[in-house]
């Protein structure tokens, strides 16, 4: 019988699947709600005990065996599959003999490693400033034995001494990566007059260690165990042994750059606490947590660094994070269909100057405060590279295009690609078209990037993309045919700003005895009244013959509305194909329902008579 059929007949599907679904039994199968995508109404997830297999029947489609359940489950390959269901059932994997040997041996001498600092801390004369220091940074004494945490004496071999007394030879030793051989073969110890940090892996076995200077001449300040075949520093997650449950339960995991952040959150009850070990976030760390989340906060300082930080995640998120299609509803009957990552990276962006710990210790309540508002990484991109920019002067919108089109070009989905185009050209009050043909000039990297077109004031008569500034700008030069344009509400405008500009027009309209600019615009918030002002100043450069004013009113109307209805429909077929027939009625309707209203509404632009034709205004 091989491994893989060995774990089979011992790792039941049922009990299995039950840890994470909850299963109903119907005769010979079980049910439930697949966990792999969102559904809530009809259980589609099916568990077959004769066949020891499991399949669903909803939007996913996925099936298999205990292993690919794992697989997808722990987001791991076949091969942390098996060991993990392998150590389930009790069955031991066939490994070198000598490479299992070894690797029990270095996990061994790092135990023992651990134990002796450990005790240096607790017990010896030279580590009472140690303690001092750890009292002042408020770290406690269940913190200290939770964590391992410990002293390496100022010699240089106590701790070379110690291992070999233990039994242990000096080649292990050194391949654990605890002490240093010079050429000559002189030994000595690599942590000396530090704090020790114990490194565990996930599996919770001590594989390493972080030595931290206490005397502001020792340099480095943080020292780490050299890699070994069971340390890796780019691969290691401090504190994941202690966080991984806390990460699942919450679905977040935190990542911070210090020990002590960790240690201290964990002490203050914050659980889901890791950090990176003073190294940017890698690839590595982040498939290991995604075993757990599909969420991911990066603790960043409020500088220079937190920035370039903020890029290296750009980056990483590329590289390691994968992508799914998933509707979003975004307003009233209106659904975004979206190919977007299928995680979600935050940026928790730390009070200047201030570390987690400290913060964590002054008020609890501050940091969680700080995890509510963790801002999606590109979104805080967006905001940090406007900080030293006014994005008012044509200089600042060139500029932040310059920053932000290479940044957003790489970005690897066409649909997540276009959102974040259409939010630099708002954020900019830009032309949406013109940031959309720069970025793909720029993509394809086959002439100068032009961004000073973007700058540029819009045309009075508006481009495909600018019906919204054009449609409030021709209702302010004729506020007495405003009531033609009644049926474009706020939801056809995707700026926010113009949003709220067209909004409070209609509010203002309704309920004022005759149209007056002024009170208009002191009704608009600080925010809008700069956009309303332009509008306004642009609104006195029109120029119609009689009675073409209302026809051009109207027709605007009509294309904003026809824009955004058109992008619902598509969305909607979209989103109609990926549902199951019983949950199809509604969308169906309104699918049935947008098409003819669309239909209507080309022909009667098409035949320029949109004063005179039954276009229904209200869907």
């Amino acid at each position: 019988m091989s491994v893989v059929d060995e774990i089979k007949q011992k790792v039941d599907i049922v009990d299995l699947v039950s840890q994470t679904v909850k299963l109903r039994r119907s005769g010979r199968t079980y049910s439930g709600f697949c966990p792999f995508h969102q559904n809530t109404r009809t259980p589609a997830f099916y568990v077959f005990p004769e066949t020891q297999t499991w399949h669903c029947f909803g939007a996913c489609g996925m099936g298999g065996d205990i292993f690919t359940f794992t697989m997808k489950k722990e987001n791991v390959d076949f091969g942390e599959a098996l060991r993990m269901l392998a150590e389930r059932a009790g069955v031991m994997l066939h490994r070198d003999p000598q490479e299992a040997s070894n690797v029990k041996r270095l996990v061994e001498i790092n135990q023992a490693a651990a134990a002796f600092f450990h005790y240096q801390l607790k017990h010896h004369a030279e580590a009472e400033g140690v303690r001092a220091y750890l009292e002042k940074r408020r770290i406690d004494a269940s913190s200290v034995e939770t964590f391992q945490i410990g002293y390496a004496l100022n010699s240089y071999n106590a701790l070379l001494e110690h291992l070999r007394a233990k039994g242990f030879s000096a080649p292990d030793i050194e391949s654990a990566g605890l002490i240093v051989a010079s050429e000559d073969g002189r030994v000595w110890d690599r942590f000396r007059g530090r704090l020790m940090f114990s490194i565990r892996n996930r599996r919770g076995e001590m594989i390493a260690f972080g030595g931290r200077a206490l005397a502001d001449a020792q340099q480095p300040k943080y020292l780490n165990s050299s890699d070994s075949p069971v340390f890796s520093k780019s691969d290691t997650l401090y504190g994941l042994d202690l966080a991984k449950d806390a990460i699942r339960a919450e679905n977040l995991a935190i990542i911070v750059e210090g020990y002590t952040d960790v240690v201290i959150a964990h002490q203050t009850g914050f659980k889901n606490v890791v950090a990176s070990l003073g190294t940017a976030l890698t690839e590595k760390q982040l498939a290991q947590l995604s075993r757990l989340t599909k969420r991911y906060a990066l603790a960043l300082d409020a500088d220079e660094a937190g920035a370039a930080a903020t890029e290296r995640g750009l980056n990483l998120a590329r590289q390691a994070l994968s992508y799914k299609n998933a509707p979003v509803p975004v307003g009233p009957g209106l659904i975004v269909f979206k190919e977007r990552l299928d995680a979600e990276l935050l940026i928790l962006e730390m009070p200047l100057g201030r570390d987690p710990d400290e913060v964590i210790l002054e008020d609890p309540e501050t940091w969680r405060g700080l995890v509510a508002k963790a801002k999606p990484l590109l979104d805080y991109y967006l905001d940090l590279q406007t900080r030293d920019l006014d994005l008012n002067t044509a200089q600042g919108k060139s500029e932040y295009a310059k920053r932000l089109l290479p940044v957003i070009a790489q970005v690897k989905d066409g649909v997540q690609r276009a959102h974040y185009a259409q939010e630099l050209a708002r954020r900019m009050r830009s032309d949406e078209r013109v940031v959309l043909d720069q970025l793909q000039t720029f993509e394809k990297g086959d002439a100068p990037l032009r961004v000073n077109k973007i700058a540029k004031e819009l045309p009075t008569k508006p481009q495909a993309a600018r019906y919204d500034e054009y449609l409030i700008a021709l209702a302010l030069h004729a506020p007495d045919l405003i009531t033609r344009v009644e049926f474009v509400t706020g939801e056809d405008f995707e700026d926010p700003l113009l949003r709220q500009v067209w909004e409070t027009l209609l509010r203002y309209n309704k309920t004022a005895v005759s149209f007056d600019a002024d009170a208009l615009m002191a009704q608009l918030g600080d925010e809008t009244r700069a956009t309303g002002e332009r509008l306004r100043e642009a609104s006195k450069g029109i120029q119609f013959e009689s009675g073409e004013t209302a026809r051009e009113l109207e027709a605007t109307g009509y294309r904003l509305r026809l824009r955004r209805c058109t992008g619902e429909l598509t969305q909607l077929r979209f989103l109609l194909a990926e549902t199951p027939p019983e949950e199809q009625v509604e969308l169906a309707q309104r699918v049935s329902a947008l098409s003819k209203w669309i239909a209507e509404a080309k022909r009667a632009l098409d035949a320029r008579s949109v004063l005179n034709t039954s276009v229904p205004r209200h869907l």
